[in-house]
């Protein structure tokens, strides 16, 4: 008797750690409305039908990876909180730090073409040409 107590008592610590809630969800989500909030901060009713929707997949018994995957096949990867790094979103991850780059570079092109004429006073500058002019 003993023995199934505490098989009982062990596999129902499994199950409650196993289990999906609403807010494990949620989290990991965007609400597709357009308003670029994540779902659990959203208060549309876009949010609440997606809401039912997901409590209506765990009531069905299926884990947070199978209605991740299910959301993103109904709505597309830019459902997802972090889009997975791959194709177009893998650019998400990169296009900063390339623009930065490239940014750090112009900023330098730009400082090594300047030249000492620029701090030159200009009524020399016009002498000079003046002096080349008459020779």
């Amino acid at each position: 008797m003993r023995f199934i107590l505490l098989a009982i008592f062990l596999l129902s610590i499994v199950v409650n750690v196993a289990a999906v809630t609403l807010n494990d969800i949620q989290t990991d989500v965007m609400c597709t409305c357009g308003c670029g909030k994540v779902l659990e901060n959203c208060d549309c009713g876009t949010a609440e039908r997606m809401r039912e929707e997901i409590r209506g997949m765990i009531a069905r018994g299926m884990t947070k990876k199978e209605i991740i995957t299910e959301l993103q096949d109904t709505y597309g990867k830019e459902v997802l909180v972090n889009p997975p790094k791959e194709g177009v979103f893998l650019g998400l991850w990169y296009y900063p730090a390339i623009a930065v780059g490239v940014g750090i570079a112009a900023i330098y092109v730009l400082l090594r073409k300047r030249n000492a004429k620029w701090y030159a006073d200009p009524d020399e500058i016009i002498n000079e040409e003046d002096l080349e002019l008459e020779h």
